[in-house]
């Protein structure tokens, strides 16, 4: 099976939970086939300092990830964790999120089907993006 581009996404919350909106428009996303879940790792830094490491197959719904379906899994390593992890301020959490942008895959499959070809894929920030587009929402 050929993939499309594969990226990590990583959302920081406060407390253990994320917010149920959060995770609605998550779901959303991959119930539209936009992007395909991956991995998932959620880690959360107790009060004490203490961590606590989750991968998606344990429980996710404990952070409140319930109902996702990860297909693949076990992408984000250790040492990818361990980057986040310590960075965690006590009292925080967060998701570590590997997708892939599965409607750049359909796209790319069409053109390919049509004899042409992906030629270039490139990333613009958001805030070069905002600020080109005039945008910019900082300071608002």
């Amino acid at each position: 099976m050929r993939w499309g581009p594969v990226e990590v996404l990583i959302l920081t919350f406060p407390g253990d939970r994320v917010e149920p909106v959060a995770v609605e428009v998550l779901k959303d996303v991959i119930g539209k086939g936009d992007v395909t879940l991956l991995d998932l790792v959620l880690a959360t830094r107790e009060p004490n300092g203490d961590l606590r490491v989750v991968d998606f197959d344990e429980d996710p719904a404990d952070f409140g990830f319930g109902g996702l379906e990860v297909v693949g899994g076990r992408l984000a390593n250790d040492e990818d964790i361990a980057v986040v992890a310590d960075a965690l301020e006590p009292g925080m959490s967060c998701a570590l999120i590997v997708y892939e942008h599965t409607w750049v895959r359909r796209v790319s499959d069409a053109i390919s089907t049509a004899g042409g070809q992906l030629a270039l894929r490139a990333r613009i920030p958001a805030e070069t993006a905002e600020s080109a587009l005039g945008t910019d929402t900082e300071g608002d």
